[in-house]
């Protein structure tokens, strides 16, 4: 029983050894993620940061798109009105041409030869 006794207790400071070496070694890892996590949460800020700016990049380009279509569709009623003038135009001088032919033929000096 006495060589018992110092057996168990040399087997108790051991399991004690262990669990103090588990222990700190807990330790060392809470603090690694304590440090893992601020980092992280830097990271985060810094990323919310970065989203903001573009955000704010990405509406300012979209305002200069949607100037820019406005610019468009002004310049393509610009082009349409353009066109429709032309078409207005030409047929006005066309009827001006057929009217002019027949006054001229009309004309009693229509038939005159130089």
């Amino acid at each position: 029983m006495t060589q018992d006794r110092p057996d168990r207790l040399d087997r108790i400071e051991a399991t004690l050894d262990r669990v103090a070496q588990q222990l700190d070694n807990q330790v060392v890892v809470n603090a690694e993620l304590r440090q893992s996590t601020a980092q992280l949460g830097q990271s985060v800020s810094e990323l919310t940061n970065r989203v903001s700016d573009l955000t704010g990049a990405v509406d300012g380009l979209l305002q200069i798109v949607e100037i820019h279509q406005q610019n468009f569709e002004q310049l393509a009623a610009r082009e349409r009105q353009r066109e429709e003038f032309e078409r207005t135009t030409s047929a006005a001088i066309d009827r001006i041409s057929t009217v002019l032919d027949y006054l001229v033929r009309r004309s009693p000096y229509g038939n005159e030869q130089p």
